[in-house]
């Protein structure tokens, strides 16, 4: 979503004249669009705030803005920690950016009052790839998940109308995209505020019919609302990839209860097997906190044995962080650092040798695979497969931008290895 919104940023100033800059000692106007999700983001990000203080101090007319969640969750805030900031503003604000940088030379501007019509702007982005491109579908969060701080930062959930959406796509596809991933805190509550009934099965369909989208991704879904009439969309329609990002935190029904999640471990896992009867090939992923408050041996076990049984193709594990604003921060057993860095080292001890398993099963299978470019050792080709698995291969660079079929022949933890098929 911070991708996103920096494509919009950087979409608004274009055009206004300005042109992106390879470094910060080159720029006019320096952005830092942040995340707050962790406490880590929040330290890099005023880490990266100091460095930029010298370089003002060398070139005085340079004018620097922070945005994101982190400006939004400190507004006036940041100008007292850092007095050389001249523009502040949210997530929700971004549509006024053009009227905010015009001030440039003038006094500091904070601007974090929200926009209550911005998920009904089409703004302009430049999008960073050009096979790939992200499309919001929604914004903010309902949910209130105790550790989370979006729906304070990002604002109460409202839809954008199917009718932008599928305009959005569809033009996407007039300019070549392949792969279009639909993005909301929670897509699978996608439909409200909408004047007509509408949910995200629905959209998806409407959305599978726009030609020349090869590819339909989405994230993040919320296991609660992880619904039957969804399950059959993955299922039944052609574009949208068999891969799902599904959170789960954690493993243990108490520790959800006290994260406000609404579903339990047992509830969980029948939604993984819904998936995998549904679709045998699906490749789950999911979120794990290690060390929430009041999190014990035994509630630990529990997520452990979550993992086990579930054997999701890979993770993403975070200790918990305390984030100001959360109710989380009110509850007892706040744990040690050292305990959630022990649990979280387990954690991955346990589900590295399950990804590495999990890629090794496609060795011999013949994947379709979108070509996007070099790889990171530049001797290769890389792509995706619709089980959004990375995938190094020998190709002509004319390729770049094609479906190919792909023999499997080699697997790591992190991608797989392979040659295209004759």
């Amino acid at each position: 979503m911070n991708e996103h919104d920096s494509e919009r940023i950087s979409g608004i100033l274009e055009g206004q004249g300005y042109q992106s800059s390879e470094n910060a000692e080159n720029a006019d106007l320096v952005i830092l669009n942040t995340c707050s999700i962790r406490e880590k983001a929040e330290q890099k990000f005023f880490s990266e705030l100091g460095r930029l203080r010298s370089l003002k101090g060398a070139n005085p007319g340079m004018t620097i803005a922070v945005a994101g969640c982190i400006a939004q969750q400190e507004g006036a805030g940041i100008l007292s920690k850092a007095p050389y900031v001249d523009l502040v503003f949210g997530p929700s604000d971004i549509g006024h950016l053009s009227d905010m940088t015009a001030r440039r030379g003038k006094s500091p501007l904070v601007n974090v009052g929200g926009d209550p019509d911005y998920h009904r702007k089409r703004l302009p982005a430049r999008r960073t790839g050009k096979l790939k491109a992200w499309v919001s579908i929604m914004y903010g969060c309902d949910n209130f998940c105790t550790y989370c701080v979006v729906p304070y930062l990002r604002g109460r959930e409202r839809s954008r109308t199917p009718q932008d959406i599928v305009g959005e796509v569809s033009e996407l596809a007039g300019q070549g995209y392949k792969e279009i991933t639909l993005l909301g805190q929670n897509v699978n509550s996608y439909g409200k505020g909408l004047a007509k009934e509408m949910d995200f099965p629905e959209l998806l369909h409407m959305v599978n019919g726009v030609a020349g989208i090869e590819r339909i991704r989405f994230v993040t879904s919320h296991p609660k609302d992880l619904s039957d009439r969804l399950i059959a969309a993955m299922r039944d329609l052609p574009k949208v990839c068999k891969a799902l990002h599904l959170p789960v935190q954690s493993g243990s029904d108490r520790i959800l209860a006290a994260m406000n999640r609404r579903y339990t471990h047992g509830e969980y896992l029948d939604k993984v097997k819904a998936l995998r009867q549904a679709m045998p090939d699906i490749v789950l992923t999911t979120d794990i906190i290690a060390g929430f408050p009041g999190e014990t041996e035994e509630d630990f076990d529990l997520t452990m044995q979550l993992l086990a049984d579930a054997k999701f193709d890979g993770i993403f594990a975070f200790k918990y962080s305390k984030r100001p604003g959360t109710a989380a921060l009110k509850l007892q057993g706040h744990l040690d650092a050292s305990i959630k860095e022990d649990r979280l080292s387990r954690v991955l001890q346990l589900q590295n040798p399950i990804t590495l398993q999990k890629n090794r099963e496609y060795i011999g299978r013949t994947l379709e695979l979108l070509l996007e470019g070099n790889s990171k050792k530049g001797t290769t080709l890389t792509g995706r497969t619709r089980g959004n698995k990375a995938v190094n291969v020998s190709a002509p660079h004319d390729l770049i931008g094609s479906l190919v079929n792909v023999l499997i022949t080699g697997a790591g933890a992190n991608s797989l290895s392979g040659r295209l098929c004759e």
